[in-house]
């Protein structure tokens, strides 16, 4: 693998669809998030309103039924299911009963996240790694964030060769990954991009195909197996409760918009894999919301005020209309 590399506003700036006179409900995507217990309620809120606020249609929360009502009631806009049921002892039966009401919502579907809000609770969990296995199957674009990864982390072969799935860890998730699956027991979180391709190859498949790894920091670093991605864009200080959820739902709508892109055939040829430049997207887009914000509000900037950010912050990275000074256009 060769250095990491940087990739400009242009490149990413195609991803994004075109708002036409024949666009319908839908046809910018629609996105579910999988996650909401009772003790969280906010994570997969803010991970489906980034979705809805960066551009995607319509946005589901599928949660435990104990989270349906405040989520509920902090937005009209999100669809939201009560439909997941905690339990301290797993019932497949009932596990696959669950998954069933929420995956029967996959044709509807453009991308999926896993993990916001979802908690420790082993039924919940279950379900959760029964829903991973069926959207990598059915080749929905995922986001597998937060406590999406304690499925990853023991059944990896969850996401091996999925490759519009797209894992998210911070600094703990992550050295948790890294020393788990990188096969090599002498090798550490800390060294750095031998570490980040050990995890990525862990996952490829015969045929080379894998998921993209998301390894946040100080840097974004970016990985597939196959090319390293560096996001240094500049963010902010603060690091607030909920951005990792905003980035989550961010890169979910951009899966999408990278997969109908790369099935039209606007994507130039040559470039970085579809997943990987969607989570570059994201990446750089989340930095962006964050300095807005902190420049705003500085300490007291909340998870919310990065969602406040990003209808401004992304009508400068893509302007909407073509008849509004400074457009350019996406291809």
């Amino acid at each position: 693998m060769g250095p990491r590399l940087a990739v400009s506003p242009q490149q990413l700036r195609v991803l994004v669809p075109p708002l036409v006179a024949t666009s319908y409900k839908g046809s910018s995507g629609k996105v579910g998030v999988v996650g909401g217990c009772f003790e969280y309620t906010g994570a997969p809120f803010y991970a489906a309103l980034t979705a809805l606020k960066l551009g995607a249609d319509l946005s589901h929360v599928f949660c435990d039924e104990a989270a349906a009502v405040p989520i509920k009631s902090y937005s009209p806009e999100l669809i939201v299911h009560g439909c997941l049921r905690g339990a301290p002892e797993v019932d497949l039966a009932e596990v696959a009963r669950q998954a069933d009401e929420v995956s029967k919502w996959f044709p509807a579907l453009t991308a999926l996240v896993v993990g916001p809000g979802l908690g420790r609770d082993a039924t919940m969990q279950a379900v959760a790694a029964l829903l991973l296995e069926r959207a990598v199957r059915a080749s929905l674009p995922c986001v597998i964030d937060a406590d999406g990864l304690r499925c990853v982390l023991e059944r990896p072969s969850l996401v091996r060769g999925a490759r519009w799935a797209v894992l998210t860890p911070n600094k703990p998730e992550y050295g948790r990954l890294a020393g788990a699956l990188s096969g090599d027991a002498a090798l550490d979180p800390a060294d750095g991009d031998r570490a980040l391709l050990a995890v990525a190859e862990s996952f490829r498949d015969e045929g080379g195909a894998g998921p993209a790894i998301v390894q946040k920091g100080a840097t974004d670093l970016l990985c597939d197996g196959t090319q390293l991605l560096e996001c240094a864009e500049p963010g902010c200080l603060k690091r607030c409760g909920g951005q990792g959820d905003v980035l989550a739902g961010s890169i979910a709508t951009l899966l999408g918009w990278a997969k109908a892109a790369e099935r039209s055939g606007r994507l130039p040829a040559g470039g970085p894999p579809p997943p990987l430049l969607a989570s570059y997207a994201g990446c750089l887009l989340t930095r962006r919301f964050a300095a807005a914000a902190f420049a705003k509000h500085r300490r007291s900037m909340t998870a919310p005020d990065l969602i406040d950010a990003i209808g401004a912050v992304f009508e400068d990275f893509s302007p909407a209309s073509p008849g509004e000074p400074g457009f350019t256009p996406c291809q």
